[in-house]
């Protein structure tokens, strides 16, 4: 006879995380650090989500939301091209009608620059967390110090792309631009048909993004973080502290941090609060491994394809489709994008191993959301969207400041809640 989920035994901890992602786990890191008791709650384990299937950029050089001045045309365009990243699943477009109207409010100028300074800040401080944790853990293996490189295929949309470029002297990122020949010693192996690019220099890059979480997973597991791997259903009041209600059991904790993703929203609503984190898919496709093809993650700027160099193998991601959690994933919308990322990289050889999908949680502004509950001992570490892996260890360093009552190392107002009251 099999045991309901409310009759197996309670488990107790100071803190439960809900999310095993880079987000949940960067702050048990912090947590355990303290001396606080943490377990480990996702219904996939570590990295089940989109921790593992991104690009692999550490995107520190960053700035630019993605609404901006102009993002309607922009938008209609990409909707009319199946080759642009942007994609609508129309069978469930009312639940992202709402969000979608603030992402177009969010493009507006007035808008605009106060999220650029708060995405500058954030992804700045990025890089010295992705290294310290990288050292911590003995991962430097898989952190890389290449940059981040931006190709253009068209003159029009380079020329275009100096509001952003002066944006980033703005924001002190170390960036070059590079002319033809410039781009071909820095990557020998791309395509005819890039002319013009911009190096990112201190851009780091992942070897392995599901890796690095597992490593980190079992380093916190060795330091006595218990893992669940479990659903969780509800977060309730209970005894001074809370219930997390989940498929093997309730877990009792004085604290929960929420860093599930686009799965945080269902949890949080009991509490009064609606926030506006969609999912909007993402996937790649991996090629089998060759060598000297591509030395670090290269954005292809007019497609918004990114292919990066990886442990298994080469890997191409790309679109943004606006759906909902319960959907099927639309593999055909990679896969026609195959013989763009050959005209990328032409030393692509062999046919895909395989295909991946996941759900970016994303808010119409881009910033995340790293805010405390009002009146609660409830945490939220969520709405990355697509800089979850650059902001992982920084964001997970920030909440741990914010549950210590100690000043932050950079406000944290743009990230807050109150934004979306």
């Amino acid at each position: 006879m099999t045991s309901s989920p409310s009759s197996l035994p309670s488990r107790t901890t100071d803190v439960a995380v809900i999310g095993s992602g880079i987000v949940g786990l960067s702050t048990a890191h912090h947590l355990l650090d303290r001396g606080l008791s943490c377990m480990l709650i996702d219904p996939k384990g570590p990295a089940g989500e989109t921790s593992f299937g991104n690009a692999g950029s550490i995107s520190v050089g960053n700035v630019m939301p993605q609404s901006t001045p102009g993002i309607v045309v922009k938008a209609l365009r990409m909707l009319a091209n199946p080759l642009a990243p942007l994609k609508l699943d129309w069978g469930v477009s009312p639940s992202y009608a709402r969000w979608l109207l603030q992402f177009l409010v969010q493009g507006r100028p007035q808008h605009v620059l106060p999220i650029i300074d708060a995405l500058s800040a954030i992804n700045r401080a990025s890089r010295d967390a992705w290294l310290a944790l990288g050292e911590r853990i003995q991962a430097q293996d898989l952190i890389a110090h290449t940059g981040y490189l931006h190709v253009y295929s068209e003159q029009e949309t380079f020329e275009k792309g100096e509001w952003e470029r002066d944006l980033m002297r703005r924001h002190g990122v170390a960036f070059d631009v590079l002319d033809a020949g410039q781009l071909r010693e820095l990557e020998p192996g791309i395509g005819a048909g890039f002319q013009r690019a911009v190096f990112q220099r201190e851009s780091l890059a992942m070897r392995d993004p599901g890796d690095f979480c597992r490593r980190l997973f079992n380093h916190l597991s060795a330091r006595g973080a218990v893992p669940l791997t479990a659903s969780v259903s509800s977060i309730a009041r209970r005894d001074g502290g809370y219930q997390v209600d989940t498929d093997h059991g309730p877990v009792h904790a004085g604290r929960v941090v929420v860093a599930a993703g686009a799965w945080s929203n269902a949890l949080l609503r009991p509490f009064g609060l609606k926030i506006p984190v969609i999912p909007a898919r993402g996937y790649h496709l991996m090629y089998p491994q060759a060598q000297a093809v591509v030395g670090r993650p290269t954005l292809w700027a007019e497609r918004y394809m990114v292919v990066s160099p990886m442990q298994a193998g080469i890997r191409m991601t790309s679109i943004k489709e606006l759906t909902a959690l319960d959907r099927d994933p639309h593999y055909h919308l990679i896969r026609r994008l195959d013989p763009e990322a050959r005209k990328l990289f032409p030393g692509i050889t062999g046919e895909p191993v395989s295909e991946w999908a996941g759900n970016r949680p994303c808010t119409p502004d881009s910033l995340p959301i790293i805010d405390r509950v009002p009146g609660e001992e409830i945490f939220v570490a969520t709405g990355h969207g697509h800089l979850g892996l650059t902001q992982g260890p920084v964001t997970g360093r920030l909440l741990d400041q914010m549950m210590a009552g100690q000043p932050t190392e950079i406000p944290l107002a743009p990230y807050g809640l109150a934004r979306f009251a």
